[in-house]
């Protein structure tokens, strides 16, 4: 590495002779600056070596105190020049290097010729290694890698029919079937983004020629096979090798016969999203019970195959491929896209199992979606199923799949349409959706309502699916959905408007604001989910959190709360006054109590105690800011006023509830911080203390609302240690710890 100091300006020799040799005839004015170029161009190419300082020592002295990842900046060396500075082989950056690992990919014929991989007389430790890296290959699939870097690098699955062993053989074909059932399930469900499946098989056909009951007949006489090895062999370590691999089988078959039991096409497949001819049948109940046995039974193996992953043949130290024998990682290169190579690292068999066992504890648990029957149930089903498990792409995709299996046909039975009248209907109950009233029976009734339900369908179908995305992509999808609510609130509200004056006026009950009712409580719940995903996502700051709070307690919450209890008075009034009875002995019904099921109970009881837990929150916040504990940005880089519209931007296109202007909670927050801190805190308290006694009062609570309860004690104790004058000289800002509930953190407070 060497610094030119100075350039020298050599004259051509060409133009000395020339000018010796002609004096008589100057050059011109072009042949000057010719000269003069050709002369600079030289002292540039051949500078004298005396011109050029050796500064490799210098360089490296300069930056070995630079750690790995950080740049020198420079007034000459910004950020662009950064980001192209490439560091030539490096195989993240440099995409001729990956290819030039192998100077000849390994293919499936080329390793048969040379005998690197056997096609019979596999021994079992072989066959134990091979599965097992095939199993970490589609896991890190299933992780987001392309199938080209991961399960196809397995040459066994290249040309399964020209194996020899009747167990690889079976198996090759069967984890095909096992590998194309996962992506029909994910392309079909489509709540997938791009960091989380590449769906391309790269046209290999995945033995589309054999059904999947033949693979599990192939495995099963495999089992057989093995069985009999196994009875045979007097060799211990035999044995319990033989062993090993049939619990691998036995799960393979078992996974498959559960992936098939559930996929509802029981005919043809699905490629790109298009149905093909055939027969679109859901699983029973009764066939789900045998899904979740042979689940069950996957569990129990993988918990086995866990303990003999040192059976198998081990990765060699070094290499990137997971099996010694049978797999080429370049093998496939020439099918990637003409783009940097992506690094993937194959998954570590122990997490890979441990990987799978999770998948099926979470399968199991998306097959209780066939017991939700109505929306409301299969929406608030998939939510829970979301927080509890954080679960993976598949697991999200197969009670979207079950759900929905076919168009907009719940269960592939049901059209959307009847289940969102029922929803509608098992909500408030609309005077036009009861049997016993006029309307039920009007056709221009029935035809409005028919017209609202299919022109916002589509709404509705698109809530249900964006449970199944990922968490951040949750967020996204439901700020732009906030801007159909927008036209569906108010076409509920023309159709509440048009039934009531449908109404015959003899009639007790009255059509107002039902459909708006029900409409107004899923986009509050959107709303509110809006919000909190946002403390999950953690995209908020400190200083934020004062009216995010305030927007869920002062309004979201207290909304919700509102909305059921209307649609709880609206039924009981619709039920008193449809008994005769009733109504002639002038006395309350109490079939009214007994209508609204435990879970609406608890649904009130919740969003009560959400309310008055983001209460404590706001109003410790406000504590805090009057005693300057929350640092705040400065003014300079700041304007709180942009912050806020940006982060309730999604709700400025609604009419009801409307969006909260800025001002309104300037003014709030001014009236708040006139009080004493200790008031503050004292207040906060209060809430906290009130949210752990509505979440107390109902007996048998989940395990979500043992979380929030223990945050609210907690809190509850922090809120009047400050009120007692607690570290009242600290001002060490509060910290909020997320680790016990993903909205609602602990709040501590150091001296």
């Amino acid at each position: 590495m060497c610094d030119q100091s100075s350039e020298a300006e050599v004259l051509p020799q060409g133009h000395q002779n020339e000018e010796s040799e002609n004096p008589s005839h100057p050059p011109s004015n072009v042949e000057a600056e010719a000269a003069a170029a050709a002369a600079a161009t030289v002292g540039q190419m051949e500078p004298c070596a005396d011109d050029w300082n050796e500064i490799t020592a210098q360089f490296f002295d300069c930056v070995k105190d630079l750690k790995l990842g950080e740049l020198v900046h420079d007034s000459t060396f910004g950020l662009l020049e950064a980001m192209s500075a490439i560091e030539m082989m490096d195989p993240k950056m440099d995409a001729g290097m990956s290819c030039n690992r192998e100077a000849t990919p390994l293919t499936f014929d080329t390793a048969v010729e040379t005998g690197q991989i056997k096609l019979n007389n596999l021994l079992a430790k072989e066959s134990i290694g091979i599965i097992d890296a095939v199993y970490s290959c589609t896991v890190s699939w299933l992780e987001g890698h392309s199938m080209a870097q991961t399960v196809l690098t397995c040459l066994y699955l290249h040309k399964p029919n020209r194996i020899e062993c009747k167990t690889m053989r079976s198996f090759s074909i069967a984890i095909q079937k096992i590998i194309n059932l996962i992506r029909n399930f994910i392309i079909r469900a489509n709540v997938y983004e791009e960091e989380d499946f590449q769906h391309s098989s790269f046209d290999y056909n995945l033995s589309e020629e054999v059904t999947e009951t033949k693979a599990m007949n192939m495995l099963k006489a495999a089992e057989e096979e093995l069985i009999k090895k196994t009875k045979d062999t007097e060799d211990e370590r035999e044995r319990e090798e033989l062993q090993a691999l049939l619990a691998r089988v036995r799960f393979t078959r078992l996974l498959l016969h559960s992936l098939v039991g559930m996929y509802p096409l029981k005919q043809g497949n699905w490629r790109y999203g298009q149905e093909v001819a055939a027969q679109t049948a859901v699983p029973l109940k009764t066939e789900m019970i045998d899904i979740v046995k042979s689940l069950n039974g996957a569990l129990e193996l993988a918990q086995a195959i866990e303990k003999t992953i040192e059976l198998g043949t081990q990765p060699v130290e070094g290499s990137d491929a997971p099996n010694p024998m049978g797999f080429s990682m370049m093998v496939n290169q020439r099918l990637l896209p003409p783009t940097f190579p992506r690094s993937t690292k194959i998954k570590d068999r122990q997490l890979s199992i441990q990987y799978l066992t999770e998948l099926i504890q979470r399968i199991k648990h998306a097959c209780k979606i066939a017991n939700c029957t109505s929306y409301h149930a299969a929406l608030n089903f998939l939510m829970d199923f979301n927080k509890k498990f954080t679960p993976c792409l598949l697991s999200r995709s197969i009670p979207q799949t079950l759900y929905l299996p076919a168009g907009r046909l719940v269960f592939g039975v049901k059209p959307l349409i009847e289940v969102l009248k029922e929803s509608v209907r098992a909500f408030i109950a609309p005077p036009a959706l009861r049997p016993d009233n006029p309307l039920y029976n009007n056709p221009f009734a029935i035809n409005c309502i028919n017209s609202f339900f299919e022109y916002h369908e589509q709404t509705f179908y698109s809530l249900f699916a964006i449970c199944g995305y990922n968490r951040a992509r949750q967020r996204d999808h439901l700020g732009l959905l906030l801007l159909n609510f927008a036209h569906l609130q108010d076409g509920a509200e023309r159709v509440d408007v048009y039934l009531h004056s449908l109404t015959p006026r003899s009639e007790n009950s009255r059509h107002l604001a039902c459909f708006g009712t029900w409409v107004f409580y899923h986009c509050l719940r959107a709303m509110s989910f809006y919000l909190l995903a946002g403390l999950e996502l953690e995209l908020y700051s400190v200083h934020e959190y004062l009216y995010i709070f305030w927007y869920l307690y002062q309004y979201l919450f207290s909304w919700i709360v509102s909305a059921l209890t209307r649609a709880e008075t609206f039924l009981a009034e619709q039920e008193y006054a449809a008994d005769p009875k009733a109504a002639k002995a002038n006395q309350k019904k109490p079939k009214s109590k007994k209508r609204k099921t435990k879970t609406d109970v608890k649904e009130i009881l919740f969003n009560e105690a959400m309310e008055m837990l983001c209460g404590g929150y706001y109003k410790a916040l406000v504590g805090f800011y009057k005693e300057d504990r929350i640092p705040e940005p400065l003014p300079l880089f700041d304007n709180e006023q942009v912050r806020f519209e940006h982060r309730f931007a999604p709700f400025a296109n609604l009419s009801t509830p409307p969006p909260m202007p800025y001002s309104e909670f300037r003014q709030m927050k001014f009236i708040m911080i006139q009080s004493p801190a200790t008031e503050l805190y004292a207040a906060a308290a209060k809430h906290f203390h009130e949210a752990r006694m509505l979440l107390e009062t109902f007996p048998n609570p989940d395990e979500e609302w043992h979380d929030i309860v223990k945050v609210a004690k907690t809190n509850y104790v922090m809120m009047n240690l400050l009120a007692s004058g607690h570290s009242r000289q600290s001002k060490q800002p509060p910290e909020f710890d997320f680790s016990c509930h993903r909205y609602f953190p602990i709040i501590k407070q150091r001296k």
